[in-house]
């Protein structure tokens, strides 16, 4: 090939390039996203013979090189190379590994290189794999710390030199006898291509969002073993009649909000959609009393208060569908209006740095929110500190009450708690009406979860139900979380829903009493996929890096008592990235094995963490 002719460490970053192009786009490989990812940690450092040195920035690098990834490494680099080559490993220092990786940068921009074209089909490979080549190929030179890769078969094998001086012409390598190998298969995973979807690109935050609770620059991630990919432990117990079969959550009904393009409502969220219990009827009572229009002038604002997932954003969707509904049966024209406090501060900033150029867009966000008959405003505990903002919202305010329209807000706290508030703001909200939305019971809980199971076309005994409204009792998100798990895994084992099922599924969901935070879900699952917490943090759109940024937003969303506005904070992201990737996960976990696992043995590292 041309690269003979090339210096050694030229040679070698342009084999490796060419194998990884192949490992990364091609289906044949049959690697998954989180394998894909170990691939950035190795480097090459020279090639000669039949041999290629490869550097790995860490141990369980390596490790997982020279066992699982191994045969599809080895067909990869004998495909690049277009005739047989075998990798050597060695351990490299960090500054080192920074060296190869600019060497390589500098390699491939200033020395262009047509890549090789792998053969259509393995079949157009010689039938001899590079796997069972090996016998037969000039001996693999073994040197010390470098490791010569040979699944299966002991290191003891390899002669060790100790004289590693001269690797870039390998000269301090000794004849080795080649070992036999033995004939292994990979193992098969069946999410063999990326996932399709990745994180919708979301509207540019203003800097008050910018700082996140968590500075990557202060944390380091720490680098711990992997767990190799295994077998789920329930085994499949023959093809299900499809009638019987679970259908996963989200299967046939879009996970994401059905919003209205002008009024921002979820069209979903419905007063008949929303549970009734203890709990919530007197917030369920008022909040209807007011889409009626039948409410006093003292219901106005109506502020409702409670922890996140207890349902105050669905009451709040809840109003505004049902007075539209209201106002067009008696003909009427209502204008209503929903908002998040963090898209109220983006386009009041929007406005304003707009308006330097144009002021009549100041003007049209004064219109947009102080002309509507119901303004619907959803977690203003985020205003806090937002001082422009909060005096954009008190104006707001102020005209709407004047004109005699109504006001609803939600917030995780009483009005007297809200921090970073004037007191004229808070004032006016204990004007009207406060209620609170308690943690359901028992029954109202078994009730939310009949409701979620028939949304979703499921068939699950109520015995299953009564475990998970036992087990979870804090919010209706657990409770969703813990039912999708239990459906996901009788899915993937094509077993029925049964409470022994439903016990394994939520063996690692177990309550703790140990708050789990954002950072620490970041870090673990950054480790799993062998990324940086800066990655998961970033912008970065390589598909392995959005699945394990998607699966951290999936796992604080369920294993945190954040809400969705506070996560995508977390994730310097808005609230719709954390719903879709929310979305996207749970319904992969249904239908890919992989993800459930990823997901169960992610959940069971970060509750092992939380609990030590």
């Amino acid at each position: 090939m041309a690269d003979d002719m090339l210096d050694p460490a030229i040679a070698a970053n342009h084999i490796w390039s060419d194998a990884l192009a192949f490992l990364r786009s091609d289906r044949r490989a049959n690697l998954t996203e989180r394998d894909k990812g170990w691939l950035e940690g190795i480097m090459p450092e020279t090639a000669f013979g039949s041999t290629i040195v490869l550097c790995a920035e860490n141990t369980t690098t390596m490790e997982m090189l020279q066992s699982k990834l191994s045969k599809p490494l080895l067909q990869a680099l004998w495909i690049a190379n277009g005739k047989p080559i075998t990798p050597a490993f060695k351990i490299v220092s960090d500054e080192e590994f920074s060296r190869l990786k600019a060497f390589r940068e500098e390699t491939l921009e200033s020395k262009p290189h047509t890549p090789s074209t792998p053969p259509d089909t393995l079949s157009s490979v010689p039938n001899e794999t590079p796997m069972q080549s090996m016998a037969s190929m000039p001996s693999m030179p073994a040197m010390q710390p470098v490791q010569p890769m040979m699944p299966m078969m002991p290191m003891q094998d390899f002669q060790q030199v100790q004289n590693v001086q001269n690797v870039q012409n390998g000269a301090a390598f000794a004849p080795a006898t080649a070992p036999q190998v033995q004939n292994q298969q990979p193992e098969q995973l069946t999410f063999a291509s990326a996932l399709e979807e990745e994180e919708p690109e979301e509207s540019p935050l203003s800097s008050v969002y910018k700082d996140s609770a968590y500075s990557s620059k202060s944390y380091v991630t720490r680098h711990l073993p992997s767990p190799m990919q295994g077998e789920l432990p329930i085994a499949a117990a023959g093809p299900m009649p499809e009638q019987a079969r679970p259908r996963p959550m989200g299967a046939n009904n879009s996970q994401i909000p059905n919003m209205d393009p002008v009024t921002h409502l979820n069209k979903s969220a419905t007063f008949d959609t929303f549970i009734r219990g203890e709990s919530n009827k007197f917030a369920y009572t008022v909040s209807l009393a007011v889409a009626e229009g039948t409410g006093r002038a003292e219901f106005n604002p109506l502020f409702i208060y409670g922890h996140s997932g207890l349902g105050k954003t669905h009451l709040l969707n809840a109003i505004g569908n049902y007075a539209i509904e209201c106002a067009q049966e008696a003909g009427e024209e209502l204008s209503v209006r929903y908002v998040t406090s963090e898209e109220f501060t983006n386009e009041f900033i929007e406005s304003l740095q707009s308006g330097t150029k144009n002021s009549s867009l100041t003007s049209e966000f004064n219109k947009r929110y102080r002309s509507v008959d119901i303004l619907l405003i959803d977690d203003i505990q985020f205003l806090s500190g937002k001082e422009q903002t909060l005096d954009q919202f008190f104006y707001t305010f102020n005209s709407l009450q004047q004109a005699g329209k109504n006001i609803v807000i939600t917030s995780d706290v009483v009005p007297k708690n809200l921090k970073g508030f004037e007191d004229r703001l808070i004032s006016r909200f204990e004007q009207g009406l406060t209620v609170d939305v308690q943690p359901p019971d028992l029954e109202t809980r078994i009730a939310i979860l009949q409701s979620i199971s028939a949304g979703n076309y499921m068939k699950v005994p109520d015995e299953v139900l009564s475990i998970i409204a036992e087990r979870f009792t804090s919010n209706i998100r657990e409770l969703e979380g813990a039912l999708r798990r239990v459906t996901a895994r009788a899915n993937l084992s094509h077993m029925p829903v049964t409470p022994e099922l439903a016990e394994l599924a939520l063996q690692d969901l177990r309550t703790s009493e140990v708050e789990v935070t954002p950072a620490q879900i970041i870090n673990q699952v950054a480790t799993y996929f062998h990324l940086t917490f800066d990655d998961i943090m970033g912008k970065a759109r390589q598909r392995n890096v959005v699945l394990a940024r998607q699966i951290a937003m999936y796992l604080t969303n369920e294993l945190t008592s954040k809400s969705l506005k506070e996560i995508g904070r977390e994730f310097n992201k808005d609230h719709s990235t954390v719903i879709h990737a929310r979305d996207v996960i749970s319904t992969r976990m249904a239908d890919k094995q992989e993800i459930f696992k990823y997901v169960n043995e992610l959940t069971a590292r970060i509750k092992q963490e939380a609990d030590a």
